[in-house]
């Protein structure tokens, strides 16, 4: 995987629900739907997806609370990348360090 994302639960909307915050905002939007695979959530399918948020009906929502963790597979990663100042760099679980992405900072010289 080149990259991964972390997002968090935000809220249950209605039963079986789950609100991530992971919208458009934080991954490259032009792709079909499932714009993204969620590793630690099984049983999901996608039902709305906007700037702010990934709205998933999931099998077995109760296991999940507000603030539990979400990692996700971008499908599209070059402009999701570009969204962020920097990348944390994750080697065997941990966090050592972080990548400033020279792609954010673009600018027209005519």
């Amino acid at each position: 995987m080149a990259a991964v994302l972390v997002g968090r639960v935000v809220s249950k909307p209605a039963p079986g629900l789950l609100c991530l915050d992971l919208g458009t905002k934080a991954m490259a939007s032009e792709m079909p739907q499932p714009r993204v695979s969620l590793l630690n959530i099984d049983g999901y399918r996608i039902v709305g997806h906007n700037e702010e948020h990934l709205i998933i009906e999931v099998t077995g929502a109760d296991r999940y609370r507000p603030g539990a963790v979400a990692y996700g597979v971008p499908t599209h990663i070059c402009p999701t990348v570009a969204r962020y100042e920097t990348a944390g760099v994750v080697e065997d679980g941990r966090c050592t360090g972080e990548w400033r992405i020279a792609a954010r900072n673009r600018r027209i010289t005519i």
